[in-house]
């Protein structure tokens, strides 16, 4: 196997990994994850906090699942998406560990962006 495709192999598996348990914690959990909902949010929408976790829950899961669907196109489309999913997410999290964190993640949607 070519270095290329385990590296895009090991991208695609961190990324539907971290995307999918994100996804899924934030159903189980969402007391944990509501405070990094900016409150905001609320008043541009009419849409509680709480809905607004769900759907960013939602479309995590949508992403991971879409890189597990085995056409390249879904796939590239996903990690793109995987990337503007976390741009925002950036813009939330002000500089910390966390953020740290995210941009690491973003990098690597990138990375896998282009190799796909």
């Amino acid at each position: 196997m070519d270095r290329v495709k385990i590296a895009r192999e090991t991208l695609m598996t961190a990324m539907i990994t971290v995307f999918g348990l994100f996804g899924i914690d934030k159903f189980i959990h969402p007391a944990a994850w509501l405070g990094w909902v900016a409150p905001w949010i609320e008043n541009l929408s009419g849409i509680s906090r709480g809905t607004w976790l769900r759907v960013a829950g939602g479309y995590e899961l949508l992403l991971a699942a879409a890189l597990v669907f085995p056409h390249r196109l879904v796939r590239r489309i996903a990690a793109w998406g995987m990337v503007i999913h976390l741009i925002f997410v950036l813009t939330q999290t002000g500089f910390n560990d966390l953020f740290v964190r995210d941009l690491g993640l973003l990098l690597s949607a990138i990375a896998l962006g282009i190799l796909l």
